[in-house]
Order: C-alpha cells, then sequence, then structure tokens
C-alpha cells in the first residue's frame, strides 16, 4: 500500500471516528432533549388536567366529571408526546387522544427508537365516575431527532466523501515529490552512484534530497578512492599481494603475475611459501612474526621463486593488515620489487668504477713515466746534443783554411740544433715543464700561443678566471682534455674559431671548448673509433666530474665540470 493511500487511510479513520463521536454527542443530547421536552410536556398536561377536574368538583352544575371532561380532551386534541385516555367505572375506554401526525412518513430503526426513548411515565386520575390516565408518548420527538440525526448524516457523508476526495488530491500533490525520491533511491540502489535529488520547495523533502545528495558524494568519493587505489594496486610495477592470518594469498596483482609467472587463480587461497626459496622460509616466519605485533618491514633485500624455479632478487616491503573493530592483525600487505637489475646495476658501477681507478692509476703511471721520459731526455739526450755542438764549433774554429771541413762542421752544429728543438717538441708533448713551474693557466696560454704560430688561419680564443692553486692530478687531466680537443679539432672540424674558456666558481671547475667546424653526428660515436673523445669522457668522470657534449653543422661543444675539494 502507497504512502498516500496509508496516508488518506488514516486521515479517513480519524474523520470517521470524529463524525462517530459527533453523532453519539448529538444524540447525547437529542435524547436529553427528548426527554426534558417529555417530562416537562406531561408536567404540564398534568397541572391542565389537574387544573380542569378542580373546576369541574367545585361547578357541580357543569355535570359529571368524566362527561365534562370529554368534550374538553375532544376539543384539546393531540397533546405533545402524552396519551390521555378516559375510562369510565366499568373501564370502557370513553376517550383517547389521536396520535401525532407530525413526521408520520419517518419510521426510525428500532435501535434509535430503543436508545431515544426515556422512561415511561404513567399517571392515573380517578375522577367522578371514571378514571383518567395520562401515558408518556415520545414518538413524535424521536421521529424529528431521527429526522435532524439522517440529515445530519447524510450531510455528514457527503462532506465527508468532499473532504475525502480532496485530500486525497491534495495528498497525491503534496506527496509527489515521494515518486522523484522512490526513483532516485532505487536507481541508487541498482548501482548509479551519481544520481542526485532535485530541489524541493517543500523543506522536509528537501532536507532529504540534501542528505541524499551528500551521502551519495561521500559514497561516490569513496568509491573513486577505492577505485583509484585498486588501480593503482594493478597498475603499479611493484608486484602488491595481499596475506590473510594464514599466510594464504587474497590477492594478487598484474605486476605480480608478470614478476613470478603465476596467475591469480593458481595462487588465490595457496600459501605464500610457495614463491619462497627453501633458505628462506625461516626468514619469511620471523618476518611474519614480527609484522604480527603491528610493525613494519622496508625495503627488506631478499630471493624470491617464480614459476620456472628460477630465483630472483627482491627488495620486500611487509605492513600489516589491522581491523580497528576488531584491534587485532589479520593479515599482511606485501609490495615486492625486482631489484635484480638494480644489483647488477651496482655490481656495473662497482666494476666501472674500479675501472676508472685503474685507468686513473693507468694514466697517472703514464704520466710519471712521460714526467721521467721528458726529464731523461732533457737531462741525457740534451747533454749529448750540446756536446756535439761544442765539438762541431772547435772544427769549426779550427778549419778556417779548409772549407769543406768548415762546412761539415756547420752541418753538424745545425743537424744537432734540429735535434735540439725536435728534442724540446717532444719534451713539451710528454710534460710541459711549465705546468709544474707557471701552473695550469700559464701552461695553457703558452699551448695556445704555440698553436695560433702554427696555424695563423685559425683564431683561438683563451679565457680562465679564479683559477689558482690546482692539485697536480687535476692540471694535467685539464691539459690533456684540452690538448686532446684541439687535437681533433685541427684533424676533422675544419674550424675557423676556437673559443676555450675555464672557470673556477663555487669549488667547481668549468672547462669549455666550442669550436665553429663542420660538426658531427654524435649517434654514430658508438659505431666510430673515437677514442679521443672517450679517453676526454673518461678523464673528466675520473675526476667525479660530469662530460657534456653537444654537436651539430654549426660546430662541436665539450663541457667539463669537476668538483673541486680542499
Amino acid at each position: 500500500m502507497s504512502l498516500r493511500l496509508r496516508l488518506n487511510l488514516l486521515i479517513t479513520i480519524i474523520m470517521i471516528l470524529f463524525l462517530i463521536g459527533l453523532s453519539i454527542t448529538l444524540m447525547k443530547s437529542s435524547k436529553k432533549a427528548i426527554e426534558e421536552g417529555v417530562e416537562s410536556s406531561h408536567r404540564v398536561t398534568l397541572q391542565l388536567l389537574d387544573t380542569f377536574i378542580t373546576s369541574s368538583v367545585q361547578n357541580p352544575e357543569w355535570g359529571y366529571t368524566h362527561e365534562v371532561i370529554q368534550p374538553f380532551l375532544m376539543e384539546l386534541g393531540h397533546v405533545r408526546s402524552n396519551v390521555i385516555s378516559l375510562y369510565d367505572l366499568n373501564n370502557h375506554l370513553l376517550y383517547q387522544t389521536p396520535e401525532s401526525t407530525y413526521r408520520k412518513e419517518i419510521n426510525p430503526p428500532n435501535w434509535f427508537k430503543s436508545y431515544m426513548t426515556p422512561p415511561k411515565e404513567l399517571n392515573a386520575k380517578i375522577i367522578r365516575y371514571g378514571r383518567l390516565i395520562v401515558e408518556s408518548s415520545p414518538d413524535g420527538a424521536i421521529r424529528e431527532a431521527w429526522f435532524h440525526t439522517k440529515s445530519l448524516i447524510y450531510i455528514s457523508l457527503i462532506v465527508f466523501l468532499m473532504i475525502n476526495t480532496l485530500i486525497y488530491w491534495l495528498l497525491g500533490k503534496w506527496l509527489s515529490s515521494i515518486n522523484i525520491l522512490i526513483k532516485g533511491i532505487e536507481e541508487f540502489g541498482q548501482g548509479k552512484l551519481k544520481t542526485r535529488l532535485p530541489f524541493f520547495k517543500i523543506s522536509d523533502f528537501q532536507s532529504i534530497a540534501d542528505n541524499f545528495n551528500k551521502m551519495g558524494q561521500s559514497l561516490d568519493n569513496f568509491l573513486s578512492e577505492n577505485k583509484r587505489l585498486a588501480l593503482i594496486s594493478q597498475q603499479t610495477a611493484d608486484a602488491i599481494m595481499i596475506l590473510d592470518s594464514d599466510q594464504k594469498i587474497n590477492f594478487w596483482n598484474n605486476s605480480a603475475e608478470l614478476m613470478f609467472g603465476y596467475k591469480k587463480k593458481e595462487v588465490i587461497g595457496k600459501t605464500v611459501e610457495m614463491i619462497v626459496p627453501k633458505n628462506k622460509i625461516s626468514e619469511l616466519k620471523s618476518n611474519i612474526s614480527f609484522t604480527h605485533k603491528n610493525k613494519k618491514i622496508q625495503n627488506l633485500e631478499t630471493r624470491r621463486l617464480t614459476k620456472s624455479k628460477s630465483v630472483i632478487d627482491v627488495s620486500v616491503s611487509i605492513s600489516p593488515l589491522y581491523d580497528p573493530e576488531k584491534k587485532e592483525v589479520i593479515g599482511d600487505i606485501v609490495s615486492m620489487r625486482d631489484i635484480s637489475e638494480k644489483i647488477k646495476a651496482a655490481k656495473s658501477k662497482k666494476a666501472l668504477d674500479q675501472s676508472r681507478k685503474l685507468t686513473s692509476l693507468i694514466q697517472e703511471k703514464i704520466e710519471d713515466e712521460r714526467r721521467s721520459l721528458a726529464r731523461e731526455l732533457h737531462d741525457e739526450l740534451g747533454q749529448y746534443v750540446s756536446a756535439i755542438k761544442i765539438f762541431a764549433q772547435n772544427i769549426k774554429n779550427q778549419s778556417k783554411t779548409n772549407d769543406v771541413i768548415k762546412n761539415s762542421a756547420e752541418s753538424v752544429t745545425s743537424a744537432a740544433n734540429q735535434i735540439y728543438d725536435g728534442m724540446h717538441n717532444i719534451i713539451r708533448k710528454l710534460r710541459p715543464g711549465s705546468l709544474d713551474n707557471l701552473g695550469l693557466v700559464e701552461t695553457l696560454k703558452d699551448l695556445v700561443a704555440t698553436w695560433q704560430i702554427q696555424y695563423p688561419n685559425l683564431h683561438i680564443n683563451f679565457k680562465s678566471f679564479a683559477v689558482d692553486k690546482l692539485s697536480e692530478d687535476v692540471s694535467i687531466n685539464i691539459y690533456r682534455f684540452i690538448q686532446e680537443a684541439m687535437n681533433n679539432c685541427l684533424k676533422h672540424a675544419d674550424a675557423s674559431e676556437v673559443d676555450i674558456h675555464l672557470s673556477l666558481k663555487n669549488r667547481v671547475l668549468m672547462v669549455s671548448f666550442r669550436d665553429n667546424g663542420k660538426g658531427f653526428d654524435v649517434k654514430n660515436l658508438k659505431y666510430s673509433r673515437q677514442f679521443g673523445i672517450v679517453g676526454m669522457r673518461e678523464r673528466i668522470q675520473g675526476l667525479n666530474g660530469k662530460f657534456e657534449l653537444q654537436s651539430n653543422s654549426d660546430g662541436t661543444f665539450l663541457l667539463g665540470t669537476i668538483p673541486i675539494k680542499n
């Protein structure tokens, strides 16, 4: 039964009870009125008869009382609510007042008559030669009361039907919003969580709509958050699983499938020990026991077993699954990340660091050998060349008259000078002496000046800023870096201008080399044998620095950034 019908039925029952109460009240009032009317009429009638009988007795000339009162009664006719009967001494009825003809056509029901009829009053008076009986008769009054009561009932029924119809219509109009509420709730129950109720003019309905919409929004936000978390857990690169209190798997995401090779249906309900190597079972139990004390394990590096029985290195994080209502740990949330590549990378980095240390050591040894060789060339070969020049000069001085010997001595001196110059060039390449005596900046200036003389068509611009007191290791590597960059430029770039900048700021040394040559495709470096660029990169990275290379049709740019310790 709809709410509209329920409310209408309730109002109908209330109205019926009201009408019944009103009818009972009116009937009681009518009954009381009938009783009072009959009683007063009966008393008046008795008083009237007593007065007439007394007058008749006082005036005997009128005749016998029963003969005198009969015409009087006949002339009196019907007396309201009373029946007067006249009997002679032989108990023969001489006269009886006629019944009331008022609303004679109305016939009240017996229950109404029974309820409305007051207690019967009967009075007998003895007169001369007769007997007078006065009896109460409320039939006319009852018919009158029933007439009004029936009219009231009909009017009440008509009013009742009209009011009931009006109320039913008004309820339908007022409660029409309930259909919208019911429809919204039904759609919400069917899973359409985006359903929202419109604005209602009735404040109570609007309050329901506001709370419904707030509930829908909260539930929608909650489900969206859960959906987002589910998507994250499914799409994250980490393998995520949820274990119950018996260490059985209840959740297994896509990354776990890819990492271990097991499908969800193969692991759900199975113990987690199926992916744990035998030598790690005790470790697992210890970890689970630890987390069941409501503690967490973060980034534990261990090993796990795949479906193909291969062992992989993983980083495991375990968090207890805590039930706030029961206030106890009911399981574990486990996330795992494959760190096999990370371990390989760490090993490769370690090997690379060792290789760079070895390269640095080799370069250091090479520089030491170059320094020693340069010193030997300068000290030993230089002395011999100087001695040859002295001997040749002596021969020349002693052979003034012999042109052949003189010319030969001059040739020997010239050859010794060429050997000496060539030896100094070799010494400069092996180990510039100014690097130890004057420092990196002055040595580079000298090197740039030499290049400028050798290549007059190439404009070389060298600038330095606040560069001083560098270690020998840094100085020689920067020197070799610029030397190798210039060699590559001269061989391949076909440039007309070169910029070399050297600066030290905030304990960071920056060395840059730029030319305006034809450049090259950097992608082809790994297929070529450009060991010079590899060597420059290794020198910079060997000093814990960063190496950058850019090249295009506008030229080539090399940059080394090196942290300088105290």
